[in-house]
């Protein structure tokens, strides 16, 4: 039987002596990270990293034991979430955000469109060049469904018109759109730091007229506009899909949805008809899809 408490301790004070930290590599689905973060939010870990369908967690050795890898599958496994551990390893403390600053080049979009990090900034000449200081948490671009969503925002985004930027994080969408032309976009997301995050993005992009603020889609009230970009999960879009297209009707406007996983689109596209969407194209990268529908 596995107990929280045993795992639950209060903070260490580790002063300055140098540290070895335990890395575990585990095979978990990206569309069940965020739960699984949730469920061991308050174990004493040092960090955490997210990639495609790998998540890797951190340890102090002082904080480690075995057990924590059988507590951390059981857990899983409870939620019923796919999870199994790839690698383990000891590795040396260092300077983390140095190290992760330096691994972060600039994304190439197309031609047209560029997303990189301010200290990368000399290296890219594009037309339009997104520069993004992002907290460890947030997308810069690297994920195929921003890249989607960045393709499709260049192709509807209309001079004056008005967008949102729904689940903004770092507001990479909401500043494209922005520099696509748009008149003002309403950003917002459920997370503190995604909110700061975009703030500090837009200042740093001179961008005036986005407005961000944190809100639950759930109980936001979402006003007209011209178009919105949502790249959420799955199951956060389908329940809002009524909502989407209440705010786009007027204007006959334009959803962007990614997040999705390829497996899950025609029940999205399915489910977006029956509220009255027209399906225009779906765009996929490796597992994920970008849809575009408009409201008819």
């Amino acid at each position: 039987m596995f107990s929280w408490n045993s795992f639950l301790q209060p903070p260490k004070m580790y002063f300055n002596m140098k540290s070895e930290f335990i890395s575990i590599s585990l095979s978990v689905p990206e569309e069940s990270q965020d739960l699984l973060i949730g469920l061991l939010a308050n174990m004493d870990f040092s960090g955490i990293e997210q990639s495609q369908d790998i998540m890797t967690i951190l340890f102090n050795t002082v904080d480690y034991h075995e057990e924590l890898d059988r507590f951390i599958i059981e857990i899983a496994k409870q939620y019923d979430i796919e999870c199994g551990i790839i690698t383990k390893e000891i590795i040396q403390d260092q300077n983390w955000n140095k190290e992760w600053e330096e691994s972060l080049e600039p994304v190439i979009v197309n031609e047209t469109i560029a997303i990189t990090p301010e200290w990368k900034r000399s290296q890219i000449n594009h037309p339009i060049t997104i520069i993004i200081n992002p907290q460890m948490a947030f997308g810069t671009g690297y994920h195929p469904t921003t890249r989607m969503v960045c393709k499709e925002l260049q192709e509807w985004v209309l001079p004056n018109s008005h967008w949102i930027d729904a689940g903004c994080g770092s507001g990479v969408l909401g500043i494209l759109a922005s520099k696509l032309g748009a008149q003002d976009v309403y950003a917002f997301d459920n997370d503190e730091w995604s909110v700061q995050n975009a703030k500090d993005n837009a200042c740093l992009n001179a961008v005036e007229h986005m407005k961000v603020e944190q809100a639950d889609i759930f109980t936001l009230d979402i006003p007209s506009v011209h178009g919105i970009a949502a790249n959420m999960y799955r199951n956060i879009i389908l329940p809002n899909l009524k909502k989407f297209h209440e705010a786009l009707i007027a204007e006959h406007g334009i959803l962007i949805l990614s997040g999705i996983l390829a497996i899950d689109a025609d029940e999205i596209i399915q489910s977006a008809q029956k509220h009255g969407f027209t399906h225009i194209k779906t765009l996929q990268e490796m597992d994920w899809v970008a849809i575009t529908l408009s409201a008819v």
